[in-house]
């Protein structure tokens, strides 16, 4: 619990200094709702995974101006099948819902009135709230409190939408089999409308 406070202040006043330098542009965009796909899979040693799809749906708020910082809350549900040799080969869908709240900075390439194309990167935390059933072992009990992501990505605002690709990269492991560390990986585009103030 303690580990789980230090890492969630180091975010918050990271975040928080990033914010003051962005925000000094008077720039705030509010992007809700904001709904999205994602195509998740599994990867560790002698583990093997399908690419599954999810959905989440949530909203970010962004602030800067050609340099921002942005932070989200989403839900999400997302799984794939997964066959775990520790378990005794059994393959199943592992289906797991949770709350996260991505952070990113990012810089605005193109940055005209009725367009923007911009590259980000951040982390994003997620917090495990269920554990679909499987025949895997899998609990929430089991997973990490904090399910740690790396995120890179790419997007564009066109009027009042904006589009997000971009792939979080697990940057810690989720749960353990045996011997077995296992990360989870996932691949998300993601659609909302952009409302400034």
């Amino acid at each position: 619990m303690g580990m789980l406070r230090t890492r969630t202040l180091l975010l918050v006043g990271s975040f928080t200094l990033a914010w003051g330098a962005s925000a000094s542009a008077q720039v705030v965009e509010l992007i809700v709702p904001q709904l999205g796909i994602t195509f998740v899979n599994y990867s560790g040693d002698g583990l093997d995974s399908d690419t599954g799809i999810g959905f989440k749906a949530g909203g970010k708020i962004r602030a800067g101006s050609r340099l921002y910082v942005e932070a989200g809350f989403f839900w999400s549900t997302a799984g794939a099948d997964v066959t775990i040799p520790a378990g005794g080969g059994t393959t199943d869908d592992l289906r797991i819902q949770d709350v996260s709240v991505p952070v990113a900075i990012g810089f605005k390439l193109i940055k005209t009135r009725p367009l923007a194309l911009r590259l980000f990167g951040g982390v994003a935390p997620s917090f495990p709230t269920s554990v679909s059933d499987n025949d895997l072992g899998v609990v929430k009990e089991g997973l990490k409190g904090t399910l740690w992501s790396g995120r890179a990505g790419l997007g564009f605002d066109l009027v009042v939408l904006s589009f997000d690709v971009g792939y979080d990269f697990g940057l810690g492991n989720i749960f353990e089999v045996g011997t077995e560390s296992v990360k989870r990986n996932e691949w998300f585009i993601e659609l909302g409308a952009r409302f400034g103030f």
